[in-house]
């Protein structure tokens, strides 16, 4: 049996980006925009059959209005039948007019079901160009650097995966199944107008140059319009989700009342802007009808005349009057048209900013495969800084052997977490550079990088599946045994077996159904499954009883023999069970040994260690500007 963790489907528009800068988006772009063709080039054969059965849908409702005149003139009238007609002169009045009314029958019912396919044929492929678009953004998402993630809210990011996408899905559609059809409606009847009567068909369409005008005005202020609007949606979106996210510290403060009070301003902020998009529609709608009444009026008034001439029969000016009916309907769907697609293109820009961001870890072209660290991880003068001017990391140098287990220990904002996320390569150093062994981090692809590495985060990353599930996400393929192995070494079986499923219990959203201690045991054989040379711990028995936490320090031990493992600790305890400790004071390394040598020393370890078995707190010359802004940012960004 084996353990396989789901993949996102990537679409099948070949649009999905690879890793980092290797994806090219030239092809789908015009400047930072995307481009429709290759999106739909999958799609060609369905959409090419709509448009042909869109071609002879507005053929046949070409021929709907003729009836009308065969009865009004021929069976009312008793005018001659003549040129193709001429086959139905022997039918009195009431047999013809029956005819007449089962050919518009006939016609109508043709129109329907040609419609129908249509319609269905170009929805179904914009739902599959909306599925192939959000497996692309899932997949940029997934491949941006923590950079693009620091700057952008998740609920926005979700709402331009889900609202965005539908409404390029409804532009798109709008195109295919209003623009095309109702393009060669006007086509058409303009032509057959022209033929009926030049005269009249001019003074119709006398009045399409104004409204052309008011479109095109209308248009550009429905976008700028819609624009804001999806902002304030995103923000609003990402505020839900935040309170979400947080709603147990919510209600465990009593916060209800100022979370209300907060999500009702994002709210009437978000209704507002949506509001203006409406106004800005429903406000066209009665000066376009009253310009569209200008020009049938005009017509009518002119075709009386010319009927009391004797120029024009009335069922003539009947069928004309359908036609300029019905031309005025798809200029109206026109016009509207350019509200859909104003909306399409604010998300279809909100979009491109995702699939065109430029913030990924650069890959070298000429990567190569991350050793296997056999000799070691060396950091040589390494500076880093989240804000410019801001250093977090300052000139570190420090040589770890293979094997050698190695505590990083130091105040909160002294750098420590920021070390895992640069060997991880979730950003890249400002200066120096980390190898290993011997081979710049850089000029490692990210893949072979990251294989190499296991880490446990200090709040574990938690799916929302079963137990084995979130141990199988460690490596994909693994087996049920493998599984068993990697939680028995981290004692996740002491608790999964006394649970009625066992390891096929659900563990919930974000881990919700389990307490610390299980959350960071099952993120630990998370990391062993992964069978990395380096294994990375961050924080592993921060917030948890004296129980969970020896629970968890036997877990670690047990699973961390032969490998290279870094552990950054608040708990000195765990540093003192290390090979080796890093003290780190402000972004610098300022001791470095084995952690009793240290202690003798009377230094900052000795220091931290008398903190930590006095009152707790930290002495006064631990902090500084340094730490403080480092503690600012563990606060805003989750960071230290």
């Amino acid at each position: 049996m084996t353990w396989r963790v789901p993949r996102q489907h990537s679409g099948s528009s070949g649009i999905a980006p690879g890793k980092g800068g290797d994806w090219d988006p030239a092809p789908f772009a015009s400047g930072p925009r995307l481009r429709a063709r290759p999106l739909l080039r999958p799609y060609r054969s369905p959409l090419l059959l709509a448009a042909l059965l869109s071609v002879a849908e507005v053929g046949v409702d070409l021929a709907r209005p003729w009836p009308l005149k065969v009865a009004v003139d021929n069976a009312i009238g008793r005018h001659r039948l003549t040129g193709w007609l001429q086959p139905l002169a022997h039918l009195g009045p009431t047999t013809l007019a029956a005819v007449a009314s089962g050919v518009a029958i006939v016609l109508v019912a043709t129109s329907g079901l040609l419609g129908y396919l249509s319609t269905y044929l170009a929805d179904a492929s914009a739902e599959r160009v909306g599925a192939d678009l959000r497996a692309a953004l899932m997949a940029r998402l997934v491949e941006l650097s923590l950079r693009f993630h620091d700057r952008n809210r998740t609920g926005d990011l979700v709402s331009r995966m889900t609202g965005d996408v539908g409404r390029v899905q409804d532009a798109m559609v709008a195109l295919l199944a209003t623009l095309i059809p109702e393009v060669l409606t006007v086509a058409g009847m303009l032509v057959v107008m022209s033929l009926l009567d030049p005269l009249l068909a001019l003074s119709g369409l006398a009045v399409m140059p104004l409204l052309a005008v008011v479109a095109t005005r209308r248009r550009h202020r429905v976008r700028a319009a819609q624009r804001v609007a999806r902002a304030e949606d995103g923000r609003l979106a990402s505020q839900a989700t935040d309170v979400m996210r947080n709603v147990r510290a919510v209600q465990a403060f009593g916060r209800q009342p100022e979370v209300g009070r907060r999500f009702g301003t994002q709210n009437r902020a978000a209704t507002l802007a949506a509001l203006t998009t409406v106004d800005l529609e429903a406000r066209y709608a009665p000066l376009a009808d009253v310009v569209l009444a200008t020009g049938t009026g005009l017509v009518l008034w002119l075709g009386v005349v010319r009927v009391t001439t004797g120029e024009l029969s009335v069922g003539e000016l009947l069928v004309f009057l359908s036609y300029l009916a019905s031309l005025y309907g798809p200029v109206r769907s026109l016009s509207r048209l350019a509200t859909t697609l104003a909306r399409g293109a604010s998300s279809r820009d909100r979009i491109a900013e995702v699939l065109f961001s430029p913030d990924f870890v650069p890959e070298d072209h000429h990567a190569v495969s991350a050793p296997e660290l056999g000799r070691g991880l060396v950091l040589d003068s390494v500076r880093f800084s989240y804000v410019p001017g801001i250093p977090v990391l300052d000139r570190i140098s420090v040589r770890i052997p293979a094997g050698q287990r190695v505590a990083v220990v130091g105040a909160s904002g002294a750098g420590k977490t920021t070390l895992f996320n640069l060997m991880l390569r979730f950003y890249d150093p400002d200066g120096g550079a980390i190898a290993l062994d011997g081979v710049d981090l850089r000029r490692c692809s990210l893949s072979s990088l990251r294989e190499r590495i296991a880490l446990v985060p200090q709040e574990p990353w938690m799916l929302d599946g079963t137990i084995a599930e979130n141990i199988a996400f460690g490596r994909d393929g693994v087996t049920h045994d493998e599984v068993r192995e990697a939680a028995r070494l981290a004692l996740v079986d002491e608790f999964a077996l006394r649970l009625p499923c066992g390891y096929e219990t659900e563990v919930g959203e974000a881990g919700a159904l389990l307490s610390g201690g299980q959350r960071r045991r099952i993120a630990l054989a998370r990391a062993i499954v992964r069978d990395a040379a380096l294994l990375l711990l961050d924080e592993p028995t921060t917030g948890l009883d004296a129980a969970s936490e020896a629970s968890v320090m036997t877990a670690v031990r047990s699973a961390t023999g032969g490998r290279t493992v870094l552990i950054v600790t608040h708990q000195l305890g765990l540093a003192l069970d290390a090979d080796r400790v890093l003290v780190l004071n402000q972004g610098r390394l300022v001791e470095d040994g084995e952690p009793l040598e240290l202690l003798g020393r009377d230094g900052p370890l000795a220091a931290l260690w008398s903190v930590q078995r006095g009152h707790g707190q930290e002495p006064a010359g631990q902090r500084g500007d340094g730490v403080s802004v480092g503690h600012h940012l563990t606060e805003t960004t989750g960071r230290r």
